[in-house]
C-alpha cells in the first residue's frame, strides 16, 4: 500500500472516530418504565420530555392550567376529624363534576376510611370549597390524607361515559400540605 493510501485510510479512521465520539455524547430520548419519555443529556443530567414541553408552553405564554386541590384545614370535632378542601379551576373549561375520594391512614399505614366528595359546576377561574369528616378517629391519629378516584368526571372532552380510569384525576394537581401528608 502506498503512502497516500495509508494517509487516506488514517484520515478516514480519524473522521470515523470523531463522528463516533460525538454521536456517543449526543442527547437522546428513552421511555421510562411508567411510559413517560425521558431526555438523557450528554452532560449526565436528565428530564422528562413532557415537562420540557410544558415549561416551553409557559415560556411561550400559552395557557397550561390545571385544576388545583388544596387542603385548607383540619379540625377536631369531638372524636371526629374534619378536613377543608378547595378545588381551584385553572383549566380553560368548566369542571361540570368530579368526585374524588379521600382516604385517611393511621401512622402504621393502615387505611381507616374512604369517602367521596363532589365538586360541581366550577367555572374557569373559580374555586369551590368542600368539607369531609371522618367519624371515630381524631385528627392526631390521622397521618395521611390520600386523594383517589375521580373517575367518570365531566370536564372538557371527558364525560362520565368516556373517561378512562385516572384520566380525570390526572388533570388535578394536589398541593402538598404542611398540615399532614396530602397527596394522590
Amino acid at each position: 500500500m502506498s503512502r497516500s493510501n495509508w494517509m487516506a485510510a488514517g484520515a478516514l479512521l480519524a473522521a470515523a472516530m470523531i463522528f463516533g465520539a460525538s454521536a456517543a455524547r449526543a442527547d437522546f430520548e428513552v421511555t421510562g418504565p411508567d411510559g413517560r419519555r425521558i431526555l438523557l443529556k450528554d452532560d449526565g443530567t436528565w428530564r422528562y420530555v413532557d415537562a420540557a414541553a410544558k415549561e416551553q408552553k409557559k415560556k411561550d405564554g400559552e395557557a397550561t392550567g390545571d385544576a388545583v386541590l388544596t387542603l385548607l384545614y383540619r379540625k377536631e370535632s369531638g372524636p371526629n376529624c374534619r378536613f377543608g378542601l378547595r378545588l381551584a379551576n385553572n383549566l380553560p373549561y368548566e369542571i361540570d363534576n368530579i368526585v374524588p375520594t379521600f382516604s385517611v391512614f393511621r401512622a402504621d399505614g393502615v387505611l381507616y376510611e374512604t369517602k367521596g366528595r363532589g365538586f360541581f359546576s366550577v367555572k374557569p377561574g373559580n374555586s369551590q370549597d368542600r368539607e369531609v369528616e371522618f367519624r371515630g378517629i381524631t385528627c392526631n391519629e390521622i397521618k395521611r390524607l390520600q386523594v383517589g378516584g375521580g373517575d367518570r368526571c365531566g370536564m372538557g372532552e371527558l364525560t362520565r361515559f368516556s373517561a378512562q380510569s385516572g384520566e380525570c384525576l390526572a388533570r388535578v394537581r394536589v398541593v402538598a400540605s404542611d398540615i399532614l401528608r396530602f397527596d394522590k
